[in-house]
């Protein structure tokens, strides 16, 4: 039986008001400077998240895994390296572009929305996103979905990026979800109204790591925007990291 639905029709230069308008596009752009970048130094970075994410979600080589805002397949690539390349390793991605470049990376790119994914139920034995869900409006849509795409028991390695970090009122497209500093709870609650069982212990580690609270103080201020910084640091440990159980 096949694991997918009919897929949605996406137009991939509408502005869909998170993370790939047309400026996000065009930023996006393997020809894009910014992109050549962060291209050259994300492999490090990536490779650094997947030993961490690899080891949280139990992967022994087999599974069916689900990342959400795959971008240029370079995390997909480093999970599969991981795990001696032995994962079926699904990334949806709105933006045409890179998820035409993520194929070069050997995963498998769908272009679709995260609030209406194109898989039918329990289909994943994991879901992974970074940096995906503090640009989705529709914050409950996304967390029902991959709800609804995980296996019974399967887990969900979630990366959000959080108010209370430097650089989040900065980029374009992030949505402060409590008005009132840092959105964790916000998400935590949400995790839990859906029926996920947020590992709390595991979670907090991460941010506990959180290296980037330095650039918060007055005489690192200023770099605390530059790209290149925000390239340099494993992307999994930060204030707003969940690591769930579907139960």
């Amino acid at each position: 039986m096949s694991n997918f639905s009919e897929i949605a029709e996406v137009d991939p230069t509408a502005d869909y008001g998170y993370a790939y308008g047309p400026r996000e596009l065009e930023i996006l752009s393997v020809e894009n400077t910014v992109a050549k970048l962060r291209e050259k130094v994300a492999p490090f970075r990536f490779r650094l998240a997947a030993r961490d994410i690899s080891r949280e979600l139990g992967l022994q080589g087999g599974e069916r895994i689900l990342e959400l805002g795959s971008g240029l397949g370079l995390l997909g690539k480093a999970m599969k390296e991981e795990v001696h390349g032995d994962l079926e390793y699904y990334g949806v991605e709105l933006a045409f572009k890179p998820a035409t470049k993520s194929k070069e990376n050997l995963i498998l790119p769908i272009q679709a929305d995260v609030v209406k994914l194109p898989f039918v139920n329990e289909s994943f034995d994991a879901v992974v996103s970074t940096d995906v869900l503090e640009h989705i409006a529709n914050a409950d849509g996304a967390v029902e979905e991959i709800k609804r795409v995980l296996k019974p028991d399967g887990k969900a390695f979630i990366v959000i990026a959080d108010p209370s970090e430097a650089r989040f009122q900065n980029v374009t497209g992030h949505i402060a979800r409590s008005n009132k500093g840092p959105d964790i709870f916000f998400w935590e609650d949400l995790f839990k109204a859906h029926g996920f069982l947020v590992l709390e212990k595991e979670s907090k580690k991460y941010s506990a790591r959180d290296w980037r609270r330095i650039f918060n103080l007055p005489f690192l201020v200023k770099l605390k925007n530059k790209p290149g910084f925000a390239c340099a640091f494993n992307p999994v440990n930060r204030p707003g990291t969940y690591i769930l159980k579907k139960t």
